[in-house]
């Protein structure tokens, strides 16, 4: 069980499952289908059968100067992404905090990030192990 776990997580997580580009996050935000939540907004753009889903987490120091903060909605962020990386097609993500997730939990925001991937077409609920 542990071998699928990481070969899962060195998809999701490796050098080529990142948006590093500007060109990129510009294609994403302007193309992409927003949905806003109470604690996240997700912008997803949808990209052909062959690639696999890359991701990026916009966290900048206006959502928070301290760095604990912004990174404790990045970790968020990444167990969600982990969690939901199997079920998805391929798609490019954007993943925004609002103030609110400062003080939620994995609990709060995953059921956030999976209704807004659901949302956006992207999110396979046969394959989903975390579907409600």
């Amino acid at each position: 069980m542990a071998e699928s776990c990481g070969k899962s997580s060195d998809k999701a997580f490796g050098p080529s499952a990142r948006l590093r580009c500007k060109a990129h996050l510009d294609a994403v935000r302007s193309a992409g289908m927003n949905v806003a939540g109470r604690y996240c907004v997700v912008v997803v753009l949808k990209t052909p059968p062959e690639e696999h889903s890359r991701t990026a987490f916009l966290i900048s120091r206006r959502f928070d100067l301290t760095a604990v903060v912004r990174n404790r909605a990045r970790r968020l962020f990444r167990e969600c992404w982990r969690l939901c990386y199997g079920s998805i097609s391929p798609c490019w993500v954007l993943m925004i905090p609002r103030r609110p997730i400062k003080t939620a939990k994995l609990s709060d925001v995953l059921p956030e990030v999976q209704r807004a991937l659901r949302k956006a077409g992207v999110l396979n609920l046969a394959d989903d192990p975390a579907k409600q």
